[in-house]
């Protein structure tokens, strides 16, 4: 890593640090508080619309990502038809989503829906982030997320130390992509502007979102519904109580993924830009840094895990502190598999994506339906575990002459590293 990719992947940690703090002394404060029955309701309106904002996105934020690093003026004509594409398409899925809450749900699930949906609005619009990431200035980012963040935080620990309604969690749900986007917005117009393509090629540029987009967007979509396929599984099987359970320690599990990710991200706008013979060698090297990072997080979630959800969480949640190494796991997979999954879209592996990733979810429904049947919320647990390692390892192989597995053994040589 070069210098600016080091300082940017450093001001993108910041961010999530902050993040971090706000999930240990905050939301584990408000789930302690109001019980994982309302910290379930409120997972569950969350998880609905992180589908219908993946779905908005539409794969657009990887294209974005590619197409600005390579040439500016041309990734901000892109951004504009981009946003339009999310605006139409956020709208008319979240429209039957809140129908459907309305009718079936209780009255605080659709409280916490329209929060939910509101907060996705402002993120499918936050085109600003993958600009500012693309151009290693992620430290706009960070001081834009980081505002957002204090602010909900402060609302999330009033509401629930002067016990108030939970309800009102609903406005920290909003703020924290609220605020990041107006800060964002504001600033990326200050130094910038967004021109519309001309009419004759509106379309051209559209085709083009479409076209490289509705694979990774229906791959993203699937994936999400992947992540997410345990927590309804759980929801119908089990309970809201559970689910508030599962929430909890995956929370504490994942906390630490923003290393990697930051890692990952700054990288690899080097390697969109190089061939692929220069590209595979960055991302094999990249490959071995992230191992490292994880497997040293999952050391201490493994000595210290336990101990944290129960100190944090409270004794309501003690029967899901020893999942919290397996899901740990999961996410050291999760986090070499980001680098597999970026490698490919740099190779033009959309298709291949797409169906890999089709595959998974068949895989990652029979395996909820079994484990959590038999074994609760152990086997939430385990089904996620064992979805990650296909994800990493055997699903990713049928690529290119298995050349995943080429960098990935690449990445275990020494020589890599010269």
């Amino acid at each position: 890593m070069n210098h600016s990719a080091m300082s940017n992947a450093i001001w993108m940690m910041l961010e999530k640090v902050i993040s971090v703090f706000g999930v240990i002394f905050v939301t584990s404060y408000v789930a302690k508080s109001f019980g994982p029955s309302i910290f379930g309701q409120i997972a569950f309106s969350a998880s609905l619309f992180s589908i219908v904002q993946t779905v908005a996105i539409f794969g657009t934020e990887t294209i974005l990502f590619k197409s600005i690093s390579k040439s500016a003026p041309k990734g901000i004509r892109l951004m504009a038809v981009a946003k339009q594409l999310r605006m139409a398409l956020l709208l008319c899925l979240s429209v039957p989503v809140l129908i459907y809450v309305w009718l079936e749900m209780r009255e605080n699930f659709l409280i916490f829906a329209i929060a939910s949906f509101l907060s996705a609005m402002f993120v499918t619009q936050d085109i600003f982030s993958v600009y500012n990431n693309a151009r290693l200035e992620s430290r706009m980012n960070t001081i834009a997320n980081a505002t957002g963040m204090v602010i909900s935080f402060a609302i999330s620990f009033l509401v629930a130390w002067l016990k108030l309604s939970p309800l009102l969690l609903s406005f920290s749900i909003v703020a924290v992509t609220l605020v990041p986007y107006m800060i964002k917005r504001s600033r990326f117009y200050q130094l910038n502007s967004i021109s519309k393509p001309p009419k004759r090629k509106h379309r051209n540029y559209l085709r083009y979102l479409f076209h490289a987009g509705l694979p990774l967007a229906i791959s993203s979509v699937f994936i999400s519904i992947q992540v997410k396929l345990s927590q309804f599984f759980l929801l119908g099987v089990g309970s809201v109580h559970d689910l508030g359970l599962f929430t909890a320690v995956n929370t504490i599990s994942a906390s630490w993924i923003f290393i990697p990710v930051a890692i990952i991200t700054s990288s690899f706008s080097e390697i969109f830009r190089e061939r692929s013979d220069v590209a595979v060698k960055l991302a094999a090297r990249l490959n071995g840094y992230v191992m490292t990072v994880s497997f040293l997080m999952l050391l201490i979630v493994a000595l210290y895990g336990e101990k944290i959800v129960t100190t944090l969480y409270g004794h309501d949640y003690t029967q899901s502190g020893n999942l919290v190494t397996v899901l740990s796991l999961a996410t050291c997979f999760s986090a070499m598999g980001t680098v597999a999954y970026r490698y490919m879209v740099k190779e033009g592996g959309f298709n291949y994506l797409l169906v890999k990733v089709l595959v998974l979810v068949v895989i990652s429904v029979a395996t909820n339906w079994i484990f959590i049947r038999f074994w609760g919320l152990t086997g939430a647990a385990w089904s996620v575990l064992v979805t990650e390692l296909l994800s990493l390892t055997v699903m990713n192989y049928f690529f290119k002459n298995a050349v995943i597995l080429k960098l990935q053994l690449s990445s275990l040589n020494y020589k890599t590293y010269r």
